[in-house]
């Protein structure tokens, strides 16, 4: 069985960032959903137009007051399972599950869209989160954290230098001098390196 690859850093601190944003999201949900519960017994009709033109939404200022709670209320459960989702991913990431790789493009794609919606309804303040979804679809598409998530081929290890030669054959030596010589004189084997033939005495 091939060993799981390293978990990428940017890996690690997509995952913080996404339990941190899926507090974030959870706490929004809820807040939404008693607020569009509660709409109607807060203010005016009027106080709530003027209120979300000033939000940064005139479209959905020309809506009436029964319409608008019922969006805050789908929008709030729609934050709120996404919400959940994000909190899924971010447990995922840490143990490199497959599943959390798929869930995470689903996501990402699911805040393309909210991102979308918002600038539809006027608000220009959902750009920066459009690029960084994208930024993310495309991080989760690079091989190695594919490879991490199982999604993909391994990365091959880089690949080692060729071993160097041993240090203790000298560059100008030859076999014949490790290997010793014949006496001339007596036909003894004379060892490498001497000066004279230890059976005769001949020099060489």
């Amino acid at each position: 069985m091939q060993a799981k690859p390293p978990r990428p850093t940017g890996v690690t601190i997509l995952a913080v960032l996404a339990i941190l944003a899926a507090l974030a999201l959870l706490f929004s949900g809820v807040v939404l959903i008693g607020l569009g519960i509660l709409l109607g017994t807060l203010a005016t009709s009027i106080d709530i137009t003027n209120a979300i033109t000033n939000a940064g939404y005139p479209g959905l200022a020309s809506l009436g007051t029964a319409t608008i709670s019922a969006f805050i209320i789908a929008l709030g459960a729609v934050i709120l399972i996404l919400g959940i989702l994000y909190l899924a991913v971010g447990i995922g990431f840490f143990g490199g599950r497959g599943w959390a790789w798929t869930l995470g493009i689903v996501v990402s794609v699911i805040g393309i869209v909210i991102d979308i919606v918002q600038l539809v309804f006027g608000n220009y303040n959902g750009i920066l989160s459009l690029i960084i979804s994208v930024l993310i679809i495309y991080y989760l598409m690079r091989p190695h954290v594919k490879a991490f998530f199982g999604k993909g081929p391994a990365m091959a290890p880089p690949m080692s230098p060729p071993p160097m030669m041993s240090s203790t054959m000298s560059t100008g030596s030859s076999p014949a001098s490790s290997m010793g010589m014949t006496c001339k004189n007596c036909g003894a084997t004379i060892p490498a390196g001497a000066t004279r033939c230890p059976s005769c005495g001949a020099n060489l």
